[in-house]
C-alpha cells in the first residue's frame, strides 16, 4: 500500500518511550525543513517567494538563528524585509493606523516552516488511520504506547474517519489508549505532590520524580526549542 510519506517512521516513533509518538514525528519533520531553509530552498525564487510571503515566526527563525548557516537566514530574512518596508510609511490618520495595525498583526501571525510541517503532519495523521484499517497488526503497535498529547490526541480523532469502515473500531482504540495513559500519569503526579508531605518522606519516588514535566508534554506537546 503507497501511503505517500514515510510509514517505517510512525513505526519507529510509536515503539520509542515517550509521551507521543507525533510529537517525535513532528520534531523529525520540523527538522527537515529547517534543514532545507539553511541549505538548497534559500537558492530556488519559489522558496524564496513563499518565505518573501510569509516568513517565519520567532521560534523558527529562533531555530535557523541558532545554527551555522546564518547566511542564509540573512537573504531569506533580508527578502522578506524588502516586502515589509514597502508596507510600512508614515500616518496621517487613525484610520491609516488601523490599516497598518492590522497589516502588521496578520503578517506577524505566518510562517512557512509552521505551514510546511502542519501539512505534512496531516498526512500522517491520515496514514495512522489507513495503517489501522489496512494493516493486520498496526493496532498492537498503537496499544504499545504510552498515548498522545492532547493535541495530536485531538488531530487523530478529527481524522478517524480515514479508517473507513473501521472507524468506530479506531475511535474506541485511540480513546482506550489515551484515558489510561492520562490516568497513568495523573496518578504519578499525584505521587509527585503526595512525596512532598513530611509523612512520605521514605517513600521512593519512582516514575513520579518525571511525572510534571511528562505531563507538561502530554498536556502542551513536546516542541523542539
Amino acid at each position: 500500500m503507497n501511503y505517500h510519506i514515510d510509514t517505517g517512521l510512525i513505526y519507529e516513533k510509536a515503539g520509542e518511550d515517550c509521551e507521543c509518538p507525533l510529537c517525535e514525528i513532528r520534531k523529525k519533520v520540523e527538522e527537515q525543513f529547517l534543514h532545507e531553509f539553511l541549505n538548497d530552498a534559500v537558492m530556488e525564487e519559489t522558496t524564496r517567494a513563499k518565505v518573501n510571503a510569509k516568513g517565519f515566526c520567532s521560534r523558527h527563525f529562533d531555530m535557523l538563528f541558532s545554527r551555522q548557516n546564518k547566511l542564509s537566514v540573512a537573504l531569506q530574512i533580508g527578502t522578506r524585509v524588502d516586502t515589509l518596508m514597502n508596507s510600512l510609511k508614515e500616518l496621517n490618520s487613525v484610520g491609516q493606523a488601523k490599516k497598518q495595525a492590522d497589516f502588521i498583526k496578520k503578517s506577524s501571525s505566518t510562517c512557512i516552516i509552521c505551514d510546511l510541517t502542519e501539512e505534512s503532519m496531516v498526512k500522517y495523521y491520515k496514514t495512522i488511520a489507513q495503517m489501522y484499517a489496512k494493516e493486520e497488526n498496526f493496532y498492537k503497535t498503537l496499544l504499545k504506547t504510552k498515548g498522545f498529547c492532547l493535541e495530536h490526541y485531538a488531530e487523530l480523532l478529527s481524522y478517524s474517519s480515514y479508517a473507513g469502515k473501521y472507524a468506530k473500531e479506531y475511535v474506541n482504540t485511540l480513546s482506550g489508549i489515551e484515558t489510561r495513559n492520562f490516568k497513568r500519569l495523573q496518578e504519578e503526579l499525584k505521587g509527585f505532590c503526595d512525596k512532598h508531605d513530611y509523612r512520605n518522606a521514605l517513600t521512593p519516588l519512582g516514575s513520579s520524580e518525571t511525572a510534571l514535566p511528562r505531563m507538561g508534554i502530554k498536556l502542551y506537546g513536546d516542541k523542539q526549542k
